[in-house]
C-alpha cells in the first residue's frame, strides 16, 4: 500500500509537471530559431521563383505575338509581291 502511494504520486508530479511546462513554453518550444529562419528563408526563395517564372510566361506570350504577327506580316508581303509581279506580267 505504501509503495502504490509513491507511485501515484510520483505519476501525478510527473502529469502537473509536463501540464505546467507547457503552459510555460507552449508549442512555441517545439520550434528552434534556426529551423524558423532556414524556413523563412526557403518560403522567400520559393515567392521570388514564382514570380520570376511569372514573368518569363508573360515575355514569351509577349514574344510569340511578336512572331505570329511577324509572320503574318512576312506572308501579307509575300502575297502582295506576287500580285505585283503578276501585274507587271501582263
Amino acid at each position: 500500500m505504501k509503495n502504490n502511494y509513491w507511485i501515484a504520486l510520483a505519476v501525478a508530479a510527473l502529469v502537473v509537471g509536463v501540464l505546467l511546462g507547457y503552459g510555460i513554453w507552449g508549442p512555441n518550444a517545439a520550434r528552434l530559431p534556426e529551423v524558423e529562419k532556414e524556413l523563412q528563408s526557403a518560403q522567400a526563395q520559393i515567392e521570388k521563383s514564382k514570380k520570376d517564372m511569372a514573368d518569363v510566361k508573360i515575355n514569351l506570350g509577349e514574344m510569340t505575338n511578336q512572331k505570329l504577327n511577324l509572320e503574318k506580316e512576312n506572308a501579307d508581303l509575300k502575297e502582295a509581291l506576287e500580285k505585283a509581279s503578276k501585274r507587271k506580267g501582263r
